[in-house]
């Protein structure tokens, strides 16, 4: 899927992230809150264009992987 990141909150391990359609989480498009490893919040940049991958991890919406978008 391709988004942007709207907000990096490494304190609660979150990032907002404006996105299209997630079909595997049957989800429209829309601005919502995941979950994020300290990893990928380490390269996450507010209002960076970005590639990313998502999915329920122990119930939480989860970023599973990112990349910035080229």
């Amino acid at each position: 899927m391709e988004g942007e990141i709207r907000k990096v909150d490494t304190g609660n391990g979150k990032l907002t992230i404006r996105h299209g359609e997630i079909p595997n989480l049957q989800m429209g498009g829309m601005t919502m809150v995941f979950k994020a490893t300290p990893e990928i919040l380490a390269r996450a940049r507010e209002g960076e264009k970005i590639r990313f991958t998502a999915d329920r991890v122990d119930g939480a919406l989860t970023v599973t992987s990112l990349e910035e978008k080229r």
